[in-house]
C-alpha cells in the first residue's frame, strides 16, 4: 500500500502529464480524455501509476492499419516501431502491441491495434537534491514569482520544491517520449508507403 508521500508523488506526475496531454490537444487534433490525433493516428497518454518504489506511465498509438495490405503487416509495424524506441536513452520497459475489439452494434465488431510503450521511473532518478535546493533558492530569492504553490498537508519548502520538480519532470517525460513516438510513427508510415509505391510499379 502506497504513503501519503508516494501518493503525492504521483498525483504531481499525473499533473505534469496532464499538462503534456494538452500541449499535444491544443497542437494537433483533440480526442476524448487523454487522446489527441495526428494525420489520422491516435494517441493516447495514461496517467502515472505507482509500482512499488517506482512511477510508471504508458504512450500508446493506434497502428494505421488501412494503409496496411495484410495483417502480417501490423506486425511488421510494430517490429519497426519498436526498433526505433527500444534502443534510446530512456527506453520503455515494455513494448506490446495492443489488440482492441469492439462490439458496435448487431453483429459487427471494429477491430484495431495499438502500440503501447510503458516508462518507468525510480524516484532516485525523478528528482535529486540540487534540483529541489535550486528551486527553494530560486523561491527564497523571489518569493513574488510564486513558482511554489500552496500545497496542503505539505508545510516545508523544500517539500513544495520537490513536488513541483515532480510535475514538471514528468511533464518533461511524457512530451519527449510522444514526440518520439510520433516521429517513429511518421518514420515508419513513409517507409511503408515507399515500399508499397515500389510493389505497385513492378
Amino acid at each position: 500500500m502506497s504513503n501519503f508521500r508516494q501518493q503525492l508523488f504521483q498525483q504531481f506526475a499525473s499533473q505534469g502529464i496532464a499538462v503534456s496531454i494538452e500541449g499535444f490537444q491544443s497542437k494537433y487534433q483533440p480526442k476524448k480524455e487523454n487522446r489527441f490525433n495526428v494525420d489520422g493516428i491516435t494517441y493516447e497518454t495514461s496517467p502515472a501509476r505507482l509500482n512499488e518504489n517506482t512511477i510508471e506511465f504508458e504512450i500508446s498509438s493506434k497502428i494505421p492499419q488501412d494503409e496496411l495490405a495484410a495483417r502480417d503487416d501490423f506486425e511488421t509495424y510494430f517490429a519497426a516501431i519498436k526498433a526505433m524506441v527500444e534502443h534510446d536513452e530512456k527506453h520503455p520497459v515494455a513494448m506490446d502491441m495492443e489488440n482492441i475489439v469492439q462490439d458496435i452494434g448487431g453483429e459487427d465488431v471494429k477491430e484495431r491495434d495499438y502500440v503501447r510503450l510503458r516508462y518507468r521511473y525510480d524516484f532516485s532518478e525523478i528528482c535529486d537534491d540540487a534540483k529541489v535546493a535550486d528551486e527553494v533558492t530560486r523561491f527564497q530569492q523571489d518569493p513574488a514569482a510564486g513558482s511554489l504553490p500552496e500545497i496542503p498537508n505539505v508545510n516545508t519548502l523544500a517539500g513544495r520544491a520537490m513536488l513541483v520538480c515532480i510535475e514538471a519532470f514528468f511533464h518533461s517525460e511524457a512530451t519527449v517520449r510522444m514526440e518520439r513516438l510520433i516521429e517513429a510513427n511518421q518514420h515508419v508510415r513513409q517507409t511503408f508507403k515507399q515500399q508499397a509505391k515500389q510493389v505497385s510499379t513492378v
